[in-house]
């Protein structure tokens, strides 16, 4: 069981740095992420729905918001899961060249 943690540990990490590393990176992802930030920053009560769970009613500037919100996460989700699966695949292929089941020539 120890070993199942250390490795969810690693992967995590590794998940996690890529995602850090994509603001480096890719301009779009950075840009996404900015505007993410300023629409939580410009509108509280968006914070206070997603961040902390408060039911409220949002006005008609806040729903077209909390969509367009939505929308740019999606997008950022997007990105992030491009570039795990990328980095999966890297994994595999050290893993099966250092199990010898791909050998270089």
């Amino acid at each position: 069981m120890d070993e199942v943690r250390l490795y969810e540990m690693y992967l995590n990490e590794a998940i996690e740095e890529r995602k850090n590393d994509l603001i480096n990176r890719n301009e779009d992802y950075k840009k996404l992420r900015e505007k993410f930030n300023e629409i939580m920053n410009k509108y509280p009560n968006l914070q206070l729905i997603l961040e902390k769970d408060v039911e409220l009613i949002l006005n008609e500037t806040e729903c077209k918001m909390l969509q367009k919100l939505a929308s740019i996460y999606m997008e950022i989700l997007d990105l992030e899961e491009k570039e795990i699966f990328l980095l999966g695949g890297k994994e595999m292929y050290f893993y099966l060249k250092d199990s010898e089941v791909i050998k270089e020539k």
